[in-house]
């Protein structure tokens, strides 16, 4: 990958509708292998030994918060820090975790250095550019423009795969 370069993989249940109409088929926007093909990406990173973290959203806020109990062993900074300097970073379903001001601001910074730093940015999303406003009121759009300004945007709708492997594995 290019240095900087960002990739936005998503399927938005909102247009599904649309897009089904237009192709003449059933479509959906999950199980469709977002996170499928982004753990193909992190594992092919490994193999590689390109310095890069596989992380959910959530998980990723959990880690933030750990560092506020007394115990921790990292500060909220060597967190953020870690986040904001991986050359390269997966963050899978980005926008589903329960949203407060927090970690709207959390979430924003990230972006932002990773932006400013040119480091490549790779996110799964079941929301297009244009609800991000819809989801986060305080900072959601000027993630959205982040985005939209420095990512290549894929949309992923189509079958959902989750009940054929459900049946192929039995």
């Amino acid at each position: 990958m290019i240095n900087g370069t960002w990739l936005y993989i998503f399927g938005d249940e909102a247009r599904v509708a649309e897009v089904s109409k237009e192709r003449g088929a059933i479509l959906n926007a999950y199980g469709t292998g977002k996170t499928y093909l982004m753990q193909c990406m992190a594992n092919a990173f490994s193999l590689r030994k390109i310095p890069a973290i596989y992380v959910t959203e959530s998980k990723l806020y959990g880690e933030i918060k750990s560092t506020y109990n007394r115990n921790s062993e990292e500060s909220e900074v060597d967190v953020l820090q870690r986040y904001y300097n991986v050359p390269i970073l997966m963050i899978d379903d980005i926008f589903t975790a329960q949203y407060k001001d927090w970690a709207e601001g959390m979430l924003y910074n990230i972006i932002d250095e990773r932006m400013k730093n040119s480091k490549v940015t790779i996110m799964t999303s079941n929301y297009s550019l244009g609800r991000i406003g819809e989801r986060l009121p305080l900072n959601g759009g000027k993630i959205g423009s982040r985005i939209n300004g420095q990512a290549i945007q894929i949309e992923m709708l189509g079958p959902d795969r989750r009940p054929q492997s459900k049946s192929e594995s039995a």
